[in-house]
């Protein structure tokens, strides 16, 4: 599975919520239709503060969050492909319109909207900033959705630089989640590890001389990876829930100390989800996807 995380500033014309409209009613309409995709959750930070909400446990769970952390992005889908060849030809056209002569290739589907829902980049007219980043997918719990409406909480941390990178991974997958697993309540736990290779989702999927292969674009890009090496995203019924589970006697102590042992640095983002095309990490069926 090829997973990508792509971290979107909202245009400056737009509201948060005006972004949010346009992202999920517009835009996903026709990003949905990528070729061969197999999962598309689009994720937009809640408007409601989540620090007063924690109350006296932000204190105990929140370690280093970046200043401003929330003004580089407003929203990051989550696309998966069943392989790094598949994300590239992702952008390939598909017949998906029903037309006189029966499905046709659209010829109205563009991503020209884009540069109004994003923001653009004044020197490169027709582009627009984004961070788009390979994530390493481990199922801890299986997402399990009942019928209604959950809360999102997306955990981002950084490793500590004294801890090599592979004994980091070894560590989170083989201490820190199987603690977390036991949360009370918890209705799916996905750890997602950035991928070293900070340019593994644009290569061969966007133009080479393209804004992410600038001198800009490769700063900004370093700059915001910097700041967190992975995401932990949990699923509760509220984010009452989660402090009452995170409060749990037992619980609470290990990982507290597993979190000052491995992260420089963690924190969370509530987020609204926005479900475009339920994932499927099945085999590939032989048919068109949705």
């Amino acid at each position: 599975m090829f997973k990508v995380f792509a971290f979107l500033k909202r245009n400056v014309r737009l509201t948060h919520d005006e972004y949010r409209a346009a992202h999920v009613g517009y835009h996903c309409g026709t990003s949905r239709r990528l070729k061969g995709i197999r999962g598309y959750i689009v994720n937009v930070w809640a408007n409601a503060p989540l620090r007063p909400q924690l109350g006296d446990l932000a204190d105990e769970i929140i370690r280093n969050e970046p200043h401003g952390f929330l003004d580089r992005w407003d929203g990051f889908p989550s696309v998966m492909f069943d392989s790094f060849e598949a994300w590239t030809k992702a952008r390939e056209a598909e017949p998906t319109r029903a037309m006189e002569g029966g499905l046709k290739i659209d010829p109205d589907w563009t991503y020209s909207h884009g540069i109004h829902v994003f923001d653009g980049i004044p020197e490169r007219p027709g582009e627009f900033r984004s961070y788009h980043l390979r994530m390493i997918e481990h199922i801890v719990v299986p997402v399990e959705r009942p019928e209604r409406k959950l809360t999102k909480l997306v955990f981002f941390f950084k490793r500590r630089p004294e801890i090599n990178e592979s004994g980091f991974e070894r560590r989170v997958l083989t201490d820190y989640t199987p603690v977390l697993a036991q949360l009370p309540g918890l209705h799916g736990c996905i750890l997602n590890f950035r991928d070293s290779d900070r340019e593994a989702a644009f290569r061969g999927y966007f133009p080479d001389g393209g804004w992410w292969n600038s001198p800009q674009g490769h700063a900004m890009r370093n700059q915001f990876c910097a700041f967190w090496d992975g995401t932990i995203e949990m699923h509760f019924d509220s984010v009452s829930a989660f402090v009452a589970a995170r409060r749990t006697a037992q619980l609470h102590p290990q990982l507290t100390a597993l979190e000052q042992e491995l992260f420089a640095a963690n924190w969370y983002v509530e987020v609204d989800e926005n479900i475009i095309v339920m994932p499927n990490r099945n085999p590939a069926p032989v048919f068109y996807y949705r």
